[in-house]
């Protein structure tokens, strides 16, 4: 990392070095396909990982994605929307599943357990758009969720969509965090 002011240094005061190697690097990333590509940035990401001064550690209320079901489910506010785009298996989960793991609802696999993204992150408050939009009592949409920072993302009491009830647990409770109706 020390030499590296010097090579910028260098590379100011020689332009067409620089722009040929930019132009290569360029021509190179262009020519990865998604195989190449998706190697490419998991050393990338280890490499940087091996420079990393802390520890990283998910936030309170942070929610897990293991797969792609998970985002759909996690980020879908209307049921039929999200079936349109399940897939229900776990060709997509970044962890690999147990041998002889009993899978089924919620997420086949995945990490989803009821989450919900939380309103003030889904809409413009100010005036002159959705100024009202994150009101608890007459919210816009009930499947969003309204715990504040640091607590789990559950959605709305009121919820319309039912997805509290619909992603329970194998033993039969409701979602992590799972807030009574009012």
């Amino acid at each position: 990392a020390a030499e590296v002011p010097a090579a910028v240094k260098w590379l100011r005061e020689h332009d067409e070095y620089a722009r040929a190697v930019a132009a290569a690097g360029r021509a190179r990333m262009s020519a990865l396909n998604e195989p190449a590509l998706t190697d490419f940035v998991a050393e990338l990401l280890t490499q940087y990982s091996t420079r990393q001064s802390f520890k990283v550690a998910p936030l309170p209320g942070a929610v897990r994605i293991d797969c792609e079901d998970d985002l759909w489910r996690h980020y879908a506010l209307s049921q039929g929307w999200a079936r349109l785009y399940l897939k229900e298996d776990n060709d997509t989960c970044i962890h690999p599943i147990p041998a002889g793991a009993t899978l089924g609802p919620p997420g086949w696999g995945g990490a989803y357990n009821g989450s919900k993204p939380r309103c003030l992150a889904g809409h413009d408050l100010n005036p002159r758009a959705q100024p009202d939009a994150c009101k608890f009592e007459k919210p816009f949409s009930t499947s969003e969720s309204f715990a504040p920072p640091g607590e789990f993302p559950v959605t709305h009491p009121r919820d319309r969509e039912g997805w509290n009830t619909r992603w329970k647990k194998p033993d039969g409770s409701c979602c992590v965090g799972h807030v009574p109706p009012l």
